[in-house]
């Protein structure tokens, strides 16, 4: 399940990745608005457009990093649960040879117990 949600984010991020960001948006903008001010056309590609895109593939960077930070904490999480299980049926095992070795000896007072009645 973590699998397919990680494959999701990635997905997601390949698609956003296609399309100009809200910084990259803001500054195409400003650029449109300072050449129509200057009595230019408009090109589509201006100095705060291209900020606003390295400021956007920065915020993409950062998410990315938050997400694998993530990840890792989810891993060693279920790391730390395994190792528990581990360590349970360990403990399980030990708890069934105690109460095998308590009934034995148990059984052999028993026995004893019988004889002394004869």
């Amino acid at each position: 399940m973590m699998k397919n949600a990680c494959f999701g984010a990635m997905a997601l991020l390949l698609i956003l990745s296609g399309c100009e960001g809200p910084q990259a948006k803001v500054g195409a903008e400003k650029d449109k608005i300072a050449a129509e001010a200057a009595g230019q056309t408009y090109s589509g590609d201006g100095p705060s457009e291209r900020i606003g895109a390295a400021r956007d593939r920065a915020a993409d960077a950062a998410r990315e990093a938050r997400e694998a930070a993530a990840v890792g904490l989810e891993r060693q999480g279920d790391s730390l649960r395994r190792q528990a299980d581990v360590q349970a049926e360990q403990l399980e095992q030990k708890a069934k040879a105690i109460r095998k070795d308590a009934d034995e000896r148990a059984d052999a007072f028993h026995m004893q117990a019988e004889a002394q009645r004869k």
